[in-house]
């Protein structure tokens, strides 16, 4: 009787200690399925944002993870990754792709801002096919877009908090192969992929048209006019009027006009005032 009720002891303690690891194993994963904190933000706002410098023509893979920067989003905070076009850029063909691994996948949504860095358009995970695997390529969630890369020169790959934690199932490679070349379907179990904080992603850009630049004559500095020369007036003394006068009036009166008119001719440089006039008087009163 003891050992029954021994091994019943047993048995329960084993089943609370199973019940007990399982609540912990879930506890630990809603824990990990929770978005970024507050605390881990780097930028609240778009313009602070790092972004990654593209060329004219990009094949790039790279992890979204933990050591990824955290950014604020309408949808709540994500690890995330932003990048810049090429200035030589025009129209381009952006692919994203974001790979099913083991179990699982970072669901992505792209948001394209504008050189104020407002956003222009989004790409919502609803946009995002999936594309089964196939001797090369994984399956994977994958968009391609075209936008002009003038009129928005930046684009932010993130993930939306409300979508930690959901599955998806996709059908198993051996059935999309089936479907394919009209085979029996195979009996397999479809992989169940589990939307996690980061995942591997894939980003393809390709330049259809590049921008025009125009050649813009340098704006040259106005014309300066010279400044006027203004000659300064020059005030003649009473005592230079008195000689003036008079020795024209003495030149006329001797006969001797060349010398008149050589005294007039100073008079005037000098300014000096009724000197025309005494030449013409002294010459009419010899007439």
């Amino acid at each position: 009787m003891r050992n029954i009720m021994k091994n019943k002891h047993s048995l329960l303690a084993v089943v609370l200690g199973a019940l007990l690891a399982g609540c912990a194993s879930d506890a630990q994963v809603q824990t990990e399925l929770a978005p970024p904190t507050n605390a881990e933000v780097c930028c609240t706002e778009f313009s602070q944002f790092p972004y990654a410098q593209l060329n004219d023509k990009e094949d790039i893979k790279f992890d979204v993870d933990l050591a990824s920067p955290v950014g604020t989003f309408s949808q709540g905070n994500s690890h995330f990754a932003a990048f810049r076009f090429s200035e030589r850029s025009g129209d381009v063909t952006v692919t994203v792709s974001s790979l099913m691994i083991d179990d699982s996948v970072f669901a992505p949504e792209v948001l394209l801002l504008d050189n104020q860095f407002k956003v222009v358009e989004t790409f919502k995970l609803a946009d995002f096919q999936i594309l089964p695997s196939d001797a090369f390529t994984r399956t994977r969630y994958i968009e391609r877009f075209t936008t002009n890369a003038e009129q928005t020169p930046y684009f932010v790959i993130y993930t939306p908090a409300d979508q930690l934690g959901k599955q998806v199932t996709v059908d198993h490679p051996a059935k999309v192969r089936a479907k394919e070349f009209g085979e029996v379907m195979p009996m397999v179990t479809d992989p169940v992929y589990t939307h996690r904080l980061g995942g591997r992603v894939e980003v393809q850009v390709e330049t259809l048209k590049l921008r025009p630049f125009r050649a813009i004559d340098p704006v040259k500095p106005a014309e300066v006019a010279p400044a006027p020369v203004v000659e300064k007036a020059i005030q003649a003394q009473p005592e230079s009027q008195k000689f003036y006068l008079s020795a024209i009036e003495q030149a006329v009166a001797k006969g001797d006009i060349p010398k008149a008119l050589s005294l007039l001719d100073e008079a005037k440089a000098l300014n000096i005032p009724g000197a025309q006039e005494a030449f013409v008087k002294a010459v009419n009163s010899k007439k």
